[in-house]
């Protein structure tokens, strides 16, 4: 996923991410990358979601975002996103996320949460005169 933000310039980032039932998204980064420190600055973020492998040609498969981003401070929300964290993005080899409170305790990274207000869903495959659909929110 790619997030692009504007603080006191615009400025975009590629992060791992997972997603709840409720569209929202979920990323985890330092506390002093630019997009963060942006997010402090100007909330409104887009977000790009491509899975670039996919040949140029039909079918083309994406979604782009625009909504707010907020960064997640409660340990019972931080929970969740650690279970999901841990299945589909650390897996087998990568860092274990474990423990909320001490995670929120050391204050060197942040989880932020992308709430959608629009999404434009692609998919050339399934919708291939329109191209897409869009999701107001």
């Amino acid at each position: 996923m790619s997030v692009a933000t504007y603080g006191k310039t615009p400025w975009i980032a590629n992060v791992y991410y997972v997603h709840d039932p409720e569209l929202n998204l979920y990323f985890l980064s330092k506390n002093w990358r630019e997009h963060c420190q942006a997010i402090e600055i100007n909330n409104k973020v887009a977000v790009a979601i491509a899975d670039s492998h996919q040949p140029i040609y039909r079918p083309q498969k994406g979604l782009q975002i625009h909504g707010t981003a907020k960064s997640v401070d409660v340990v019972s929300g931080l929970q969740w996103m650690f279970k999901m964290w841990n299945k589909l993005i650390a897996g087998s080899k990568g860092e274990k996320l474990t423990d909320p409170k001490k995670f929120l305790d050391a204050g060197l990274s942040k989880v932020y949460r992308i709430t959608p207000k629009r999404i434009k869903f692609f998919n050339t495959e399934l919708w291939p005169k329109e191209q897409f659909k869009v999701l107001d929110l």
